[in-house]
């Protein structure tokens, strides 16, 4: 067997654990979500430690898949001139998979933070109306200095 087919089987190899540490990490990040959308804590603190876990476990998937490319001189750069991943079909797939698994990851990842930002705004502002103070109105002044609107007025006034 040549150098170049045990290396394509590596590759190969590689990819397929990437991917599927990719999809533990999407399918911990669903889990999140779906914690987050019941506002379940335990299951929330679950998803964490799952997803933290799940990362590790593809960050060490890329560090070796990199690794066998840089000891391998691939490049990942299209239209370096050099044999990329691409070369062998079913590594392309695999690769365009991670990818968009990657892509997948990112925007649920993305979705989910913006959902915890939003709960965390409208409890600061439950916080600051039962502390006396009005809902965050920020205006800003010509230097760009933002500076909450009106005077805080204590809710046992009205």
């Amino acid at each position: 067997m040549q150098a170049a087919e045990l290396s394509d089987r590596d590759l190969s190899r590689l990819l397929d654990e990437q991917i599927d540490a990719m999809r533990a990490v999407l399918a911990s990040l669903q889990v999140e979500r779906e914690a987050l959308s019941a506002r379940d804590p335990e299951k929330l603190l679950e998803a964490v430690s799952r997803k933290a876990a799940s990362v590790a476990a593809a960050d060490e998937a890329d560090r070796r898949r990199q690794g066998l490319l840089e000891r391998l001189g691939i490049t990942e750069r299209p239209g370096s001139g050099r044999r990329g991943p691409g070369a062998d079909d079913g590594i392309g797939r695999r690769w365009q998979q991670v990818l968009a698994l990657t892509r997948e990851c990112r925007a649920l990842n993305d979705a989910n933070g913006q959902l915890i930002r939003g709960r965390q705004r409208r409890v600061d502002g439950a916080l600051r109306i039962l502390r006396g103070g009005l809902p965050a109105a920020t205006e800003y002044d010509p230097r760009g200095t933002g500076r909450t609107a009106g005077s805080p007025r204590p809710l046992s006034s009205c």
